[in-house]
């Protein structure tokens, strides 16, 4: 999924809400922000079973894999076949992304999991899911280390430090799950929080022994450096877990409430294109020029799956693996964060 950290403005967002960014994954990096007028609206859309209340719709991405076909469905045209202007905001990271739906700069916000399911269940917002994008097979998030680590297989793992983008999200969650059924103390092992794009020089120099790292990294730490796989975070309690998705803000008088047809429409373009995803040939050339990995890269990176259908129960694994590592407080419904208006619950 993901690349690096780095942080953006958010205007009119109020202190609890950056506090809370702060805590949350801001696991990926992009570029600047795209601007435009997101007040357009418009009658009618392909295949739909109502106008659609806002055809200019603005969506905060970031530059990595998972939003792949995302950008094949703006270029193949599946939303504007839908009646919908899809405009990208690229972000700096996923807080920006997450604080940019809940101002309204965008009507749509990707994110890692994590995110929005923590901001829920401290009741910042009233988020829902419209979209799933990626889940995670073996080789897409991985424990990796330099040839010369004394961390060579998890039972290593205490004491070691080991680099993560940040506490509480899927670089430490994951991990601590699989250790946890290993019977490893995952407790001593110590976290250091730093960018993907740190995770290898940090390796190279030994100041960490080993790093979790996803798709591009895993394959990019391996051509530079020959980093080896310890143990894969898609695997045992973790395995097929899902990763991330498109949200937005419900309520009166927000997104996901006054445009059911809108989100409807958004869906089934980016469902079209998550189904091509299956074909390298289809998602590779979208790795190049939007997450900007270079071709041969592109080529060996582990594609994992792109989502069709967005399912409550599936989302409800990555709520009750917060939960379990204490980060979410008390049972949080994943079912209630999906809208009414979706089809593929």
């Amino acid at each position: 999924m993901l690349r690096r950290v780095a942080t953006r403005r958010t205007a009119g967002v109020r202190l609890p809400i950056a506090a809370l960014a702060m805590t949350l994954l801001a696991t990926l990096s992009g570029c600047g922000l795209l601007g435009g007028d997101d007040n357009t609206t418009s009658s009618g859309s392909t295949g739909s079973a109502g106008a659609v209340e806002k055809a200019k719709v603005k969506v905060g991405v970031l530059p990595v894999v998972d939003v792949a076909p995302f950008y094949r469905a703006i270029e193949q045209g599946y939303f504007r076949d839908q009646g919908l202007d899809v405009e990208p905001v690229v972000m700096a990271s996923g807080a920006a992304s997450i604080n940019a739906v809940l101002s309204g700069d965008v009507d749509i916000a990707f994110s890692s999991y994590p995110a929005p399911l923590l901001a829920q269940s401290k009741k910042v917002a009233e988020f829902k899911i419209v979209a799933d994008a990626l889940t995670a097979k073996p080789g897409h998030i991985v424990v990796v280390a330099p040839p010369n680590s004394p961390l060579k297989k998890p039972t290593d793992a205490p004491g070691k430090k080991i680099a993560i983008t940040a506490r509480n999200t899927m670089t430490d969650l994951a991990p601590m799950s699989v250790l946890k059924t290993q019977g490893v103390d995952y407790t001593q092992v110590e976290w250091r929080e730093m960018t993907f794009a740190e995770m290898i020089p940090a390796m190279e120099r030994g100041e960490v022994d080993g790093a979790v790292v996803v798709e591009p990294w895993v394959t990019t730490a391996m051509k530079k450096i020959g980093a080896v796989p310890v143990f894969d975070g898609a695997s045992g309690p973790t395995a097929e877990m899902p990763m991330s998705g498109y949200v937005a803000i419900g309520g009166t008088g927000k997104f996901a409430s006054t445009s059911p047809n809108t989100i409807a429409a958004f869906q089934r373009g980016l469902a079209k294109a998550q189904a091509e995803a299956t074909d390298r040939t289809k998602v590779e050339p979208m790795f190049v020029k939007y997450a900007k990995i270079d071709q041969q890269t592109a080529q060996l990176v582990t594609i994992a799956t792109y989502s069709t259908s967005l399912e409550a129960n599936r989302i409800q694994r990555v709520a009750n693996l917060m939960q379990e590592f204490g980060v979410i407080k008390g049972n949080l419904d994943v079912a209630s964060m999906i809208p009414s208006s979706t089809s593929n619950k």
